[in-house]
């Protein structure tokens, strides 16, 4: 078996140094370069690859790389089924870790594998037949899919796809030879896929003096989708990350502690004001925390965060918001 570096450079190294067609990769969520999500969300990606023209007999083999620059990523699932399989070990060559590619300081390396163009029967390895006009102009192909999980903070992110390298089957091969001629294609257009995550938690102020005391004013927007869902927003002086499992999702606090006990005990309680409740029909709410005037001076300088969750199927998580207490 191959090393790990040897698949992609082989798609170069079997290939003569001439460019036939364009691999164009699109990268998508839902059939779109753009979406927007809640924080911490599933996203579901999926990579696409159409050559430029019709001047070859399809895609012979292909690698690539994924960068998320909202967090790291986890391998990409292999093909179970379709064209792609026979790119896939043992059917053709791919990554020893696997056609869904090596984590490597968080980025997803060597995506892909070759299909068995060597016209390979001597061994169990590299032993499928060729599949011709995989990814063909007008008729593209899914490459790879996987998952990765939306960032916490709201902002926008992308999911891109760098090192794309290709090698197309030569015109007019047919197999009757002793190998599949290829050739090298050349890197085309690349469209990313943006990830907007949505804020659904805000606060108007980020800080409150102890001594004079205030408000922090909380907005909860979860979307119409969630309209008339019960909320429960919760804190804790233990930062964000990694924050804690709760059913379905992660709340972006770290628990517990003694201020997350009390908002999980003493909803609505002061300084907590309308922290559990319905949203509206819409999907909104407002609460808030009352900070008294002349409130415990040893707070100073400390900063606590909240977040919600949505129930009765926790399933949804808020990004947190901070508060610093100022003397």
């Amino acid at each position: 078996m191959p090393s790990f570096p040897q698949v992609a450079v082989s798609l170069a190294l079997l290939a003569p140094a001439v460019l036939a067609s364009d691999l164009n990769v699109s990268v998508e969520s839902g059939g779109s370069n753009t979406v927007t999500v809640n924080p911490g969300t599933t996203v579901n990606y999926t990579v696409v690859g159409e050559l430029s023209d019709l001047l070859n007999e399809g895609l012979a083999g292909v690698s690539l790389d994924l960068k998320f620059t909202g967090g790291d990523l986890t391998q990409a699932d292999a093909p179970t089924s379709g064209n792609m399989l026979n790119f896939t070990d043992d059917l053709g060559l791919s990554n020893p870790a696997g056609y869904g590619g090596t984590v490597i300081n968080g980025d997803l390396i060597q995506i892909g594998g070759m299909q068995n163009t060597f016209k390979n029967s001597f061994t169990t390895k590299l032993s499928g037949g060729v599949v011709t006009g995989v990814a063909w102009n007008g008729s593209p192909e899914v490459l790879v899919t996987g998952t990765l999980t939306a960032p916490f903070t709201p902002g926008t992110y992308s999911l891109q796809a760098v090192n794309v390298l290709a090698n197309v089957i030569v015109q007019g091969e047919d197999g009757t030879g002793e190998f599949w001629a290829v050739e090298l294609a050349g890197e085309g257009q690349i469209d990313n896929l943006v990830i907007n995550v949505a804020e659904v938690l805000s606060a108007d102020v980020s800080s409150v003096s102890l001594l004079a005391g205030g408000d922090q004013n909380w907005t909860l927007d979860a979307g119409l989708a969630n309209g008339g869902r019960n909320y429960w927003v919760f804190g804790s002086f233990g930062g964000t990350s990694p924050g804690t499992p709760f059913g379905l999702v992660a709340l972006p606090l770290n628990t517990p502690d003694a201020w997350f006990n009390f908002t999980l005990t003493h909803p609505n309680m002061p300084p907590l004001v309308d922290s559990f409740g319905t949203l509206s029909g819409t999907g909104t709410a407002n609460a808030k925390i009352s900070i008294p005037p002349a409130s415990n001076p040893g707070l100073a300088g400390l900063t606590v965060n909240h977040a919600y969750l949505l129930g009765p199927t926790i399933d949804f998580s808020s990004n947190p918001v901070s508060l610093t207490f100022l003397p």
